[in-house]
């Protein structure tokens, strides 16, 4: 229970830590990436996986996602959160049973007020544009 709370609290905080956007855009709607499908790219499935039996490993994120821009490690977890141009996405991770830390949950959040929450496909054809 108390890995939960700290869980949920570390969810609070990071999406307290994300910063103002330094310039107003005239285009306040996310990216749907190419023609509006569905992203298939591996940060797209690993983000899919979290929480699985399949959850990737946070070697794994790193690889794929780079360096994160917040992160946090707190008790038998760890916070990581990257921002995007449209997209702050915090990943939460936790030890498996070999104690390798894997991804538990995902979750994506606008960087600008007032603007609806990307989807995490939004947000990992974001990852992707950056990481090419």
């Amino acid at each position: 229970m108390r890995f939960i709370a700290s869980l949920a609290a570390l969810a609070l905080l990071a999406a307290c830590a994300t910063a103002a956007p330094t310039s107003p855009s005239n285009n306040d709607a996310a990216p749907t990436g190419p023609s509006g499908s569905t992203s298939s790219s591996r940060q797209a499935q690993l983000l899919r996986a979290a929480g699985g039996a399949d959850a990737p490993s946070l070697q794994d994120v790193e690889r794929y996602f780079g360096q994160a821009d917040i992160v946090r490690r707190d008790g038998a977890g760890t916070a990581l959160t990257y921002r995007f141009e449209n997209c702050a996405l915090l990943m939460l991770f936790a030890a498996d049973a070999r104690n390798a830390m894997r991804l538990q949950e995902a979750h994506p959040s606008a960087r600008r007020a007032g603007v609806a929450a990307p989807t995490l496909d939004q947000c990992a054809v974001e990852a992707a544009a950056r990481r090419s």
